[in-house]
């Protein structure tokens, strides 16, 4: 029998232990799993019960997958092992009234459409 060896260029890990960083916008944390060269990321976003992540577009895909938990995306009502794509230049404000973990990619960084938000992502 032979033996596989593996490479690993550019790896990264995130241990489970991880605390969460918590945003300037009440009832949401973060992680940030990675950062891109285009100024996106990989995230997982906790949002508590009864909260909402600000308006925003974006200029790359996105690609959301609800880990825990259930929120609401533009029309779509999402729930634990849902995944949802959106194109680019698509706005939304997702909220959340049981509270859920959401792991989110977008290569492209977000654009809050109130300035007041421009420091979460």
């Amino acid at each position: 029998m032979s033996k596989q060896s593996i490479t690993y260029q550019q790896s990264e890990h995130i241990p489970r232990h991880t605390d969460w960083k918590p945003l300037r916008i009440e009832g949401i944390s973060m992680k940030n799993l990675h950062q891109f060269e285009e100024g996106g990321s990989t995230v997982l976003i906790k949002m508590e019960p009864n909260s909402s992540f600000p308006l925003h577009n974006h200029e790359a895909e996105e690609e959301v997958y609800v880990v825990e938990g259930e929120v609401k995306v533009g029309k779509y009502h999402l729930e634990q092992g849902d995944y949802l794509f959106t194109s680019p230049e698509t706005i939304h404000a997702p909220f959340s009234r049981k509270g859920c973990i959401l792991l989110a990619t977008t290569r492209k960084p977000l654009k809050f459409l109130n300035k007041k938000e421009d420091q979460s992502r």
